[in-house]
């Protein structure tokens, strides 16, 4: 049976923002710290807004691996250095944690400028109103440099721009083309593979090497990468339609389940109960590490995670289709947005200073693709132009803006309905797995969930 009580923690949480207006501002412990001068990289192309000279204090909020800390403090530390009025307290811990920031919106605790994750922002933003709207401080802020429906389709919710995107992300797959060839498994950009040919070339394998696996994923990105983009190449719909309609019916979600039941019975992908011991970390997993994974689905985002300090020559994999796909089902979207607290006592401030984050050739020099590459055409062309950006990452970029398909439109992010699909995936992991009962069990789930959107 699909446990309800995860599914309806953020909702709670929310629900608790939205009641007590979020008052308080008590701040957070600092989740990491980080100093060190930064090296000057020559004179900044970005025209910054005229500089204060009160003191300010401000707390930036993020996640990610030791090169994205890395270059984000340093970056801050540049940015101080031109701007001495003001000291940034950075926050930073090695994932995202959902739970974490809908805790911080609800008590007020949250610093005056965070990363959150887009599928975030419908909960976040469907009955509250958490962050500055972006468009109000337009004299702060240089946004001409983002394409404006990119912009617009990923940082407007509820008529306010309240995110902007970090970079833009493809779906890719990200191998190790020295295990693949170990194993004879192509590894070329244009290799052209159904989900029938993956399952195939995968369970060889584990035949071959009984502690191999062909992929290496967590629950979590088991729905996102592989049971969502199934459902959408044969459907050719929003998972869910922004009239909160149902865009997949019974058997659609009955056959992504069997596949991915398929994928852990014959051993295509590291157990499950081994897999979420590195949930959301899955580049920790000693198997990847130990070259006894030849690949994982995830972002141009997270490349360095994947192959910093791990031997192997590493090359961008393309999604896998069906025959007769409706849609490519590649998302190409920001990595993550940054958005800015609207109970922020220095919001001026904290917009200059994402202003720079964005903007600043000198700093994206430092940042590189941290957060994959630029949404911010001149500067993705200036840091381009050095050949800062890991080749795999623009590899992995190119293909997925030549070959985007639907993404996800906000309601197909929802938390609760994501929490089903991952409970349902989370079963049909083990032999023996009903899978018609999970699959009715999780359809009456989500048409309840549905039912309560809609109203």
């Amino acid at each position: 049976m699909i446990s309800k009580r995860k599914i309806t923690l953020l909702s709670c949480i929310l629900s608790l923002a939205v009641a007590s207006g979020c008052t308080g501002s008590a701040p957070a412990s600092n989740a990491g710290s980080g100093s060190g001068a930064a090296k000057d990289a020559g004179k900044s192309e970005t025209t910054q807004p005229a500089a204060s000279t009160a003191p300010v204090t401000l707390r930036f909020s993020w996640w990610g691996n030791e090169v994205r800390h890395k270059a984000t403090i340093e970056v801050i530390n540049l940015y101080m250095k031109k701007n001495p009025n003001v000291t940034i307290k950075a926050e930073y811990r090695g994932k995202s944690e959902r739970e974490l920031i809908a805790t911080g919106l609800a008590g007020g605790s949250i610093a005056d400028i965070v990363q959150l994750n887009p599928p975030w922002m419908e909960d976040f933003t469907r009955n509250s109103d958490f962050f500055v709207d972006f468009n109000t401080k337009n004299n702060l802020i240089d946004l001409s440099g983002i394409d404006p429906q990119f912009l617009k389709e990923n940082g407007v919710f509820n008529n306010k721009l309240v995110g902007l995107p970090m970079g833009v992300n493809a779906t890719i797959g990200i191998m190790n083309k020295t295990v693949a060839d170990k194993f004879g498994i192509p590894s070329t950009l244009d290799t052209k593979w159904t989900w029938d040919d993956f399952y195939k070339y995968g369970k060889t394998v584990n035949q071959k090497d009984p502690e191999s696996y062909m992929l290496n994923m967590d629950i979590g990105s088991m729905v996102e990468f592989v049971l969502k983009r199934y459902i959408v190449q044969k459907t050719g719909k929003y998972m869910i339609g922004d009239d909160y309609s149902l865009g997949f019916t019974r058997d659609d979600l009955a056959e992504a389940l069997t596949y991915i039941n398929k994928l852990y019975t014959d051993k295509v992908a590291i157990p499950a109960s081994d897999a979420q011991v590195f949930n959301d970390a899955a580049q920790t997993n000693p198997k990847w590490i130990n070259g006894k994974a030849v690949m994982v689905f995830s972002w141009t985002s997270t490349v360095s995670p994947y192959t910093n300090g791990i031997k192997g020559e590493f090359v961008p994999f393309a999604l896998p289709t069906r025959e007769g796909a409706k849609n490519s089902a590649l998302i190409v979207k920001p990595p993550q947005v940054v958005a800015i607290s609207n109970k922020s006592k220095n919001v001026d401030e904290a917009v200059k200073f994402v202003n720079f984050f964005l903007n600043d050739v000198e700093a994206n020099k430092i940042l590189k693709d941290t957060r994959s590459i630029s949404a911010v055409k001149p500067v993705a062309e200036a840091v381009g132009a050095e050949k800062l950006y890991d080749p795999v990452v623009l590899k992995g970029h190119e293909y997925g803006m030549k070959n985007m398909g639907l993404g996800d439109n906000g309601p197909t992010t929802n938390g609760e309905i994501i929490e089903v699909l991952e409970n349902a995936v989370e079963i049909v992991a083990y032999p023996n797995a009903n899978i018609n009962k999970v699959t009715d069990d999780s359809m009456k789930l989500i048409n309840d969930i549905l039912k309560t959107l809609k109203k």
